[in-house]
């Protein structure tokens, strides 16, 4: 039995994920299953053109649908009658500001492949990270955008202005960290490049 593509098994995992959470958000009532499906499926969407272009490899690919299995989780999955968003998971800290900063960890990923490919040889190191940590920022924004316009067009709230926020804070915090990483992780891959005879 030949092996599934690569990229049709993320294709199958996240297909099967949204179908899921969003019969489970049906079934239980959870408030923001339609909204957050219809993020997630937007993304979805733009990524796959994005694609045609991008070329991403299948870590970006992963990274992609795993943002999308957290956010799903983070609006359709009830806890105490509450989307998870809203639950708080260390002390005061709630399971939305995590996953914010995870999610601009992993886009970081994203983005930094996409901008490599787009760049060519010869890029300023420094300069693309920049410019990849300001469009993780940018699409953290959008995110943000999409939430308002959601929830100004339904009685569903996510959250203040002030929520807002500190998303856009733990976006920069979580994308700083992911920086950090791929600097690191470019360096070690440039040094072992120098020492192969």
């Amino acid at each position: 039995m030949p092996a599934l593509n690569p990229m049709r098994t993320v294709l199958i995992f996240t297909i099967t994920y949204t179908v899921a959470l969003f019969a489970y958000g049906q079934m239980v009532g959870s408030p923001l299953t339609n909204l957050y499906t219809g993020i997630n499926i937007g993304l979805f969407i733009l990524f796959a053109v994005l694609n045609k272009w991008a070329q991403w490899p299948v870590h970006a690919l992963w990274a992609m649908s795993l943002i999308g299995l957290g956010n799903m989780f983070g609006g359709v999955l009830l806890v105490d009658g509450l989307p998870l968003y809203t639950a708080d998971l260390i002390g005061n800290l709630r399971y939305d500001k995590i996953f914010h900063a995870l999610a601009a960890g992993a886009f970081v990923i994203i983005t930094w492949e996409a901008m490599k490919r787009w760049a060519g040889a010869g890029y300023h190191r420094g300069g693309m990270l920049l410019f990849t940590w300001l469009a993780v920022m940018g699409g953290g924004a959008v995110v943000e955008i999409a939430e308002l316009i959601g929830s100004t067009l339904s009685d569903v709230s996510v959250g203040d202005y002030a929520n807002n926020a500190l998303d856009l804070v733990a976006n920069a915090l979580g994308a700083a960290v992911g920086i950090a990483l791929v600097w690191r992780y470019e360096q070690r891959q440039e040094g072992t490049a120098n020492t192969k005879p």
